[in-house]
């Protein structure tokens, strides 16, 4: 056992680096950063003790770059890594590669980390100890043992050698099986640097519960119950609780020993989840072992009260687990909530635009973050903007606070699933636990129409109100400029105020101090404006106060945002401020062409196309990566391929004309 862990290197960056740093802090450890080009401002970097830089590149030359991360280890004396998730958290030869340089890895030794790496030796091994598992076979793309019509349909894809859902396929019959496995086994080489798959059966009304575990070098090993991760969208967790709802107590006990079996056969030191699908009759399946810490571990930790990553730092050191299995028990219920740059009407696109207004939750909510000031997303990292996590007694306490405390978060640039969590905690099939693995993809345009009637209800004269009240009587109010004065007088007539694009017509009559007679059309009602805190403001109209929360747009006029919809109002009429350089004018197009253009930041990975080409409408195009996701761009229309403006590996902007479309 060393004598004390004085200094680590965090191999990670964002909100996790951020968690450690907190962690490591606590126990008198000295944190040292790492960064890539462009990152030397962020929030993990000043918040560490020191940094380091990575230099320039893609993933495969900084963050994923075993040999680099060694290297800025040795030079900056750190005695450990931690490798928080994802990156090299699961990678055996980074393990291997710190054992070799002295430096303790903070995680299970590397035959542990080899065995888990690989899914379908992870699941054979699980089977001797009598786990349930779900066999399927191991795949390279263009290699099946058998032909397609012989399996059996549904199916998943999944890499072999990573997790997280990145790159799941579901394939529904042997016509989609090629193309899929092409797709799944890229995504793969393309985020774990292997492009092995496999495939299992696909089970389709279970849900996805996992069990945390603990261990240590001394033979101490210890679960903190289980958390339910089912709610996902595009295989990929958005929220998570702890403990399970409504979990029969015989599955829950089940769960629990054959996750403390495979730990206690596995010798495992360190943090470490087991996953498993429950379906309804109670049966369970093994799905995968993640040897790290979990992106949602923050909901184990207030459900039970144990920090987890403090544990890893004493592990790490030698030094047993501070409690015993006895000493753990649940001590209400914990959600969290991951709000993402991504467009869910888009198919959960991830967004690149900067976050150029942000305002978060108040008391009695944990945050994990790196939201600080401009917050720019690049397109190699995770679309995460922050996790929300609330704790109550009950369920329904920590739903409630989950509830409040996203009705005060509000995100102003980039598109965000914002509004979409918050109806899906409203939903009657969440409350009632009525959910499944799926049931997000299946119930996701119902969900949509539902938010876009929302969205519609809102009031125009609302925010018609508040964008005079911000556009002129803001000012008006401090007016010591005759022109101030008799634009005052102006508005007496109508002008024009765009909401998202649509105009109307308004014009204000009378006015006593912040209460005015407000016009559109023939229309007109007595409204007031209030400032009632920064950046906020409550509009009275019609007996109902109605609370904004607004910022100024990048380019001109407001951001305005009610009840959690996000409304673009603008007015050249009011001679308002101009923040920032307006886009440039639309190409012109003949009338025989149709440009289509990125929906996003990235990077172009597969053209599907070519020159001259005949497509049918929704045919794919091209796939642009970015955040880890790959984005299908596809035909707006039955055409002819025209040109292709861009390469495999080309990076892409926002708008930026990818392929020019032409009649047949």
């Amino acid at each position: 056992m060393m004598e004390r862990l004085e200094k680590i290197l965090i191999a990670n960056r964002g909100e996790i680096a951020l968690r450690i740093i907190r962690a490591a802090r606590s126990m008198h450890i000295s944190a040292v950063a790492v960064y890539s080009e462009g990152e030397a401002g962020a929030l993990h970097v000043r918040q560490a003790d020191g940094s380091v830089s990575l230099g320039e590149g893609s993933l495969n030359d900084t963050y994923l770059n075993i040999e680099k991360m060694i290297q800025v280890a040795v030079q900056s004396g750190a005695q450990a890594i931690h490798p928080g998730y994802g990156f090299l958290s699961e990678d055996y030869r980074f393990a291997e590669a710190c054992a070799e340089a002295g430096i303790i890895f903070i995680g299970p030794d590397a035959e542990v980390l080899r065995l888990m790496g690989n899914k379908m030796e992870a699941k054979l091994f699980a089977q001797k100890l009598g786990i349930p598992v779900l066999f399927g076979q191991t795949l390279v793309a263009g290699q099946l043992n058998g032909e397609p019509q012989t399996l059996e349909y549904p199916l998943l894809i999944k890499a072999s050698h990573g997790g997280g859902g990145k790159g799941i396929q579901i394939v529904g019959s042997a016509d989609e099986l090629n193309e899929k496995l092409t797709q799944a086994s890229r995504a793969a080489a393309n985020y774990f640097g292997n492009g092995e798959v496999y495939i299992e059966p696909y089970i389709e009304k279970a849900r996805h519960i996992e069990v945390q575990i603990l261990g240590d070098s001394h033979g101490n090993l210890v679960h903190l119950f289980e958390r339910d991760c089912t709610l996902q969208r595009n295989h990929q967790k958005i929220l998570e609780e702890a403990p399970a709802a409504n979990l029969p107590a015989s599955v829950q006990k089940k769960l629990l020993d054959a996750a403390l079996l495979l730990g206690k056969r596995t010798n495992y030191s360190g943090a470490g989840t087991v996953e498993f699908l429950v379906e309804p009759d109670g049966r369970f399946w093994f799905m995968e072992m993640n040897p790290r810490i979990q992106v949602e571990h923050p909901v184990t930790e207030e459900a039970t009260g144990v920090d987890i990553v403090r544990e890893q730092l004493r592990i790490a050191s030698g030094r047993p687990l501070s409690f015993r299995q006895s000493d753990v028990s649940l001590k209400g219920h914990s959600i969290e909530v991951r709000v993402y740059r991504e467009d869910p009407e888009k198919a959960f696109a991830p967004s690149s635009v900067p976050v150029h207004f942000y305002r978060l939750p108040g008391n009695g909510v944990r945050l994990e973050t790196d939201l600080d000031g401009d917050n720019v997303a690049g397109s190699l990292f995770d679309p995460l903007i922050a996790k929300i996590i609330t704790f109550g007694e009950s369920r329904n306490d920590a739903l409630a606070k989950m509830q409040l405390a996203l009705d005060e978060l509000t995100v102003h640039g980039p598109k965000t699933n914002l509004l979409y969590l918050k109806y899906l905690l409203k939903e009657p099939s969440f409350a009632n636990n009525n959910i499944h693995t799926a049931y997000c993809g299946e119930q996701l345009e119902e969900h949509l129409d539902g938010l876009q009637q929302g969205r519609e209800n809102i009031s125009r004269e609302v925010l018609l109100a508040a964008y005079l009240y911000l556009g002129f009587l803001r000012k008006q109010n401090n007016a010591a400029d005759t022109w101030e004065q008799v634009g005052f007088l102006r508005l007496k007539n109508e002008v024009e105020i765009a909401v998202d694009g649509q105009m109307f017509s308004v014009a204000f009559h009378s006015r006593e101090g912040n209460s005015f007679q407000l016009q559109t059309g023939a229309k007109m009602r007595m409204v007031s404006v209030k400032e009632t805190e920064d950046q906020w403001l409550t509009v009275s109209l019609g007996g109902k106060n109605h609370v904004i929360s607004w910022s100024n747009h990048p380019v001109a006029g407001k951001w305005l945002d009610a009840d959690g919809f996000h409304f673009h109002v603008t007015s050249p009429d009011l001679l308002e401020d101009y923040y920032g350089e307006a886009a440039g004018e639309e190409p012109e197009t003949a009338e025989n062409e149709a440009v289509v253009r990125s929906p996003l930041h990235g990077k172009i990975i597969d053209i599907q196309v070519k020159h001259k080409q005949t497509i049918k409408k929704g045919e794919v195009l091209l796939v642009i990566e970015s955040m880890k996701s790959e984005n299908h761009v596809t035909s707006p229309r039955a055409a002819k391929i025209k040109s292709i403006a861009v390469e495999v590996g080309s990076q892409v902007t926002d708008e930026m004309p990818l392929i020019i479309l032409e009649d047949i």
